[in-house]
């Protein structure tokens, strides 16, 4: 062989070998996010160029399955209860396919759930989709100048299988427009939902024609492509300080940690750990879903590993939830009891530290001395009905408000002259509502009258 060629051929071997740390260098890594506490947090693994953003805009040459149904308009002021149709105004989005709604006369709250869908969860648990379909639905209705409910059977308003449900059409006007549009049916139309008996119902053919139509046109849920705000990345080990300090950072990521179970409510719990460093507790609120096992792990006093999606919810503000439960072979991602009868004690705090410090949310805490001023008490149909809104100063002259859930005493309801005009120790949970800091109270074996 000549040697001239071979010492070219090497030269050019050379030259490769030289540039291939230059080609490893380049590889593209895994996004991440800084946080406040010096850690990194990764961000949504996505399909496409928009990261972490869903921005939908619906093909206008599609056909307008909305418009193909007609609703019977005619005398709407009525109450949707009583009659199976009547105009409703928004109390709380949930998700895709459930919305809340005050009937007409605003004396019953109508727990809506769609008929003939099912979008992916985003609440108890979360699922690719999830997200996008619940943002759909509250963006349809938030800029609704009207919103009427109409039940599959005619003249009656029928609840679905957990009895505490309307099964219902949900029709909107869009601002500056006279067409009533069906809402369930534009859902299944721009593929964020599958179908649920949907044949069988009232508007079963338009509805198929909608299922049919996401599908061939692949759209959404039925594109191929992953959901653009579903984190689909592995999960990440932390504390609870790291989770609530970054919130931000860790949303719609799965992570797992570790702590203490202090108080339980509304299907869920409230969690918090000791952090050695700062000397304080943090604490965040879970939620335990409609799981049948939940019960047995949801326990105050229990200390738990907890693996879960994080959620900045429009909804319901910060939590973790989409947790799973096994009482045999339980696997990592399953949520899991370390301890019992763990003794946790409340954090004694000022009147200032609950009005300002924000750090101590969702944590038990105790608050001393607090004369009571005055009060509200929450009459709905609600589960709210018959809690009170205690208003209270602290001995420093200032003002702490207390929430309570709806007492009992020996079988009766707590009024407002049990607290009227007393002094009060109280410890219960520092939360937010509406974005101001209160104490909520859950026992009256919580709160000690002077």
């Amino acid at each position: 062989m000549n040697k001239n060629f071979i010492l070219k051929l090497l030269s050019v071997i050379s030259a490769v070998l030289l540039c291939l740390p230059v080609f490893v260098s380049c590889r593209k890594e895994p996004k991440k996010t800084d946080t406040t506490d010096g850690t990194t947090a990764p961000t949504t693994e996505q399909s496409d160029d928009k990261e972490g953003v869903w921005d939908y805009t619906r093909d206008p040459s599609l056909p307008d399955f909305a418009t193909m149904v007609t609703l019977n308009d005619s005398n709407l002021k009525q109450d949707f209860d009583k009659t199976g149709r009547g105009l409703v105004t928004v109390e709380q989005y949930i998700d895709g396919d459930t919305v809340h709604f005050w009937n007409y006369s605003r004396t019953v709250l109508i727990k809506a759930r769609f008929v003939a869908i099912d979008t992916p969860e985003s609440t108890g648990k979360v699922e690719p989709w999830g997200k996008p379909a619940s943002k759909y639905t509250k963006a349809k209705l938030e800029k609704a100048a009207e919103i009427a409910l109409e039940s599959n059977v005619e003249g009656e308003s029928p609840l679905d299988s957990t009895g505490d449900r309307y099964l219902a059409w949900v029709w909107y006007k869009p601002q500056g427009s006279d067409t009533w549009r069906n809402l369930n049916i534009e859902i299944l139309s721009d593929g964020l939902a599958m179908g649920k008996s949907t044949s069988s119902t009232r508007y079963g053919t338009v509805a198929m024609n909608a299922l049919t139509s996401a599908r061939s046109e692949k759209l959404n849920m039925y594109s191929g492509k992953k959901d653009p705000i579903f984190y689909y990345g592995d999960t990440v080990e932390l504390s609870i300080k790291s989770l609530v300090m970054n919130k931000s950072a860790y949303n719609a990521t799965k992570v797992r940690f570790e702590g203490v179970v202090t108080k339980e409510s509304g299907g869920g719990i409230y969690v918090e750990s000791f952090d050695e460093d700062t000397q304080q507790k943090y604490g965040v609120y879970v939620y335990g879903g409609f799981a049948s096992l939940a019960p047995k792990f949801l326990v105050p006093g229990y200390r738990l590993s907890i693996t879960g999606t994080a959620d900045d919810n429009e909804n319901f503000g910060f939590q973790v939830s989409g947790l799973s439960f096994s009482l045999i072979n339980p696997t990592d991602d399953d949520t899991k009891i370390l301890e019992k009868d763990v003794v946790t004690e409340p954090a004694l705090i000022t009147a200032d530290d609950l009005n300002n410090n924000e750090t101590l949310e969702n944590t038990l805490v105790r608050l001393n001395d607090l004369k009571v001023v005055s009060i509200y008490t929450t009459h709905s149909t609600t589960d709210s009905d018959g809690a009170m809104t205690l208003t209270c100063t602290s001995q420093d002259g200032k003002t702490v408000t207390v929430r309570t859930v709806k007492l009992t005493l020996e079988g009766q309801t707590v009024t407002e002259e049990y607290f009227s005009g007393k002094t009060i120790d109280c410890t219960g949970i520092a939360t937010t509502f509406n974005g101001k800091p209160q104490l909520k109270l859950f026992t009256l074996a919580d709160c000690i009258i002077k």
